[in-house]
């Protein structure tokens, strides 16, 4: 009788790897002549919103980047409008002490989220969001990269295992996102396909899928059984439970089907950060 364990997969490490990543910025922070500043607007009290914004933060004193909070909800700014999210940010835009900004999504219903996003200016868009700074990220290698597809990237260079013309398919529900990382990913050699999470044929798509990435936000919303075996699942989609606990898209059950997996809470959340540090430290440089 074989009496091996059955083998599980390689589960990725991603805080880790955003340590060594942020150690790194420290030491290229300490060069620079002033520290970077990095402004958050929160709107609202949603509580996933205030911890994502908060880990931001705890990142940001470990490397030496001035943080400035701007919470709005019970404890200030209590009344704030649109009109006075866009002063807001204007004021943001000519401070400058602040070499990004990011205004934590999703935000309240009335106000118009893209109308926010194209006020911040493009160079202090840390997150990629700015219409003209996604134009570029498109077309021109030197941009910036958005941070969660920086991670996804990093996540994916991890595996030991050529990964080129591997199928891969992104499991997402914002259009915007997965047709940019369907465009970043077919840079580094891989067939990619995205699909809907209320696609009809999404299971057989899952099961053909060499490489998944779930960007769902719906606890384990793909199950052990939907994978193919040996596949390279990403899972980028964080679902705040009621008791804090951060739970991901794909079933933790898959660790016994995949042959690499990264973990929620740290595998892609971890250097998702790290990338956004990254992407404020390159600002404060262009500006030298």
């Amino acid at each position: 009788m074989n009496t091996k364990s059955k083998k599980t997969a390689e589960i990725f490490d991603g805080k880790k790897l955003a340590d060594e990543i942020l150690l790194d910025l420290r030491k290229k922070i300490q060069l620079l002549p002033s520290r970077p500043g990095l402004a958050a607007v929160l709107i609202g009290e949603d509580l996933a919103s205030h911890l994502y914004v908060n880990s931001k933060k705890k990142a940001c004193q470990k490397v030496g980047i001035d943080f400035h909070e701007y919470l709005c909800g019970e404890k200030c700014y209590r009344d704030i409008n649109q009109e006075g999210l866009l002063e807001m940010i204007d004021f943001l835009n000519n401070d400058p002490v602040v070499d990004g900004i990011i205004v934590q999504l999703p935000l309240p219903k009335e106000f118009d989220t893209q109308k926010i996003i194209e006020r911040i200016d493009p160079k202090k868009d840390v997150d990629v969001f700015h219409p003209k700074n996604y134009e570029k990220f498109l077309t021109d290698d030197n941009q910036l990269t958005p941070p969660l597809i920086q991670a996804i990237q990093i996540a994916l260079s991890q595996v030991r295992e050529n990964l080129a013309g591997k199928q891969t398919l992104i499991v997402a529900k914002n259009e915007i996102f997965s047709q940019s990382l369907d465009k970043a990913l077919e840079k580094n050699g891989l067939k990619t396909e995205v699909a809907n999470p209320d696609d009809k044929d999404l299971l057989a798509k899952i099961k053909m899928a060499d490489i998944l990435i779930s960007i769902v936000g719906q606890k384990h919303f793909i199950k052990a059984t939907m994978i193919k075996p040996g596949a390279v699942v990403i899972d980028a989609g964080t679902v705040l439970g009621e008791d804090k606990k951060l739970f991901g898209s794909v079933d933790p059950k898959a660790e016994k089907v995949a042959s690499f997996i990264t973990p929620v809470p740290g595998g892609i959340g971890p250097l998702t950060v790290a990338a956004l540090l990254k992407n404020i430290y390159k600002l404060a440089n262009n500006k030298l």
